[in-house]
């Protein structure tokens, strides 16, 4: 009760503060000015980034494609809704029910979010060249094949003591340069998508070009894997978002509407796929011999 109340006070203060500050007819104004073929257009992209981050679960924890994409969606969607990251946890419960032993379950989980950090931080500088010159961005991709291979060697920097002795061999005998160049790059599309799947979304309501939304939309993210989350995200996710649109000199106002309608989207759009997960995984789990 006490983590349900932590994680219930900043979202409720910073609802509050929301609608002080963005009065209910200039938001609903702004709704009306999103498009339903921008919202489905949005919805297929952030689809398809979810798929591409199963791809990967798959390769790590050799699930069925299905599977791992509907264990990715519960994950995302319990993640958004419980408080103080016990969210995550349904990753593992969920796994566990698909066979998947726990030591597995943690080292996989703990490589697919190293190479998530590093992916998403590649995605601003390759927005902001792809709207500068074609030509750049296809030497940043280039660039990019021999640095997507810099996390297969973080084992090194684990110490090699207790629990982490165990991480350090399993990073060490499990990501090949093969396996490093497919969870990158997988992991760099996925976040490209979701980022187009968000744009498509609010892009009629603001004149931010892709570039600098990508520093909003990399902000949120960033705040999407602090130890600290309030309910469902509200106020953290807005927080990293303004924050770093401020750096690009975006007016608060504006950056904050962007960033609540965006971070909804996803909302809506994780509670979606993540039902229809819980369904699935339960029916699948009364199925199994």
């Amino acid at each position: 009760m006490r983590k349900l109340l932590l994680a219930l006070v900043p979202s409720v203060l910073f609802l509050a503060l929301f609608f002080y500050l963005i009065p209910a007819e200039e938001l609903l104004s702004d709704l009306k000015k999103i498009k339903p073929e921008g919202l489905l257009y949005g919805f297929t992209l952030y689809t398809l980034s979810q798929l591409l981050r199963s791809v990967r679960w798959s390769i790590l924890l050799g699930l069925p494609l299905l599977d791992a994409f509907f264990l990715n969606a519960v994950n995302l969607f319990l993640n958004n809704v419980l408080p103080a990251r016990s969210g995550e946890l349904s990753w593992f419960y969920y796994a566990h029910r698909l066979g998947i032993p726990l030591k597995n379950s943690v080292f996989s989980f703990f490589i697919g979010r190293l190479y998530d950090l590093f992916a998403l931080l590649c995605v601003v500088p390759f927005s902001y060249l792809l709207l500068k010159s074609k030509t750049l961005s296809l030497l940043f991709l280039l660039f990019l094949f021999p640095l997507s291979l810099l996390p297969r060697y973080v084992y090194v920097l684990v110490p090699p003591v207790r629990k982490l002795r165990e991480v350090r061999a399993f990073m060490s005998e499990n990501l090949s340069i093969r396996l490093s160049l497919y969870l990158f790059w997988l992991s760099f599309l996925s976040f490209l998508l979701k980022a187009l799947s968000t744009y498509a979304v609010v892009q009629t309501i603001t004149d931010m070009d892709l570039f600098t939304y990508s520093l909003g939309f990399l902000g949120g993210e960033l705040s999407s894997v602090l130890p600290i989350h309030s309910f469902m995200g509200y106020g953290t996710y807005e927080g990293g978002f303004i924050l770093a649109l401020s750096l690009a000199g975006v007016e608060t106002k504006g950056a904050l509407k962007v960033a609540f309608l965006a971070h909804n989207f996803l909302l809506l759009s994780s509670a979606l796929l993540g039902t229809l997960a819980i369904l699935y995984l339960h029916t699948r789990a009364r199925k199994s011999p």
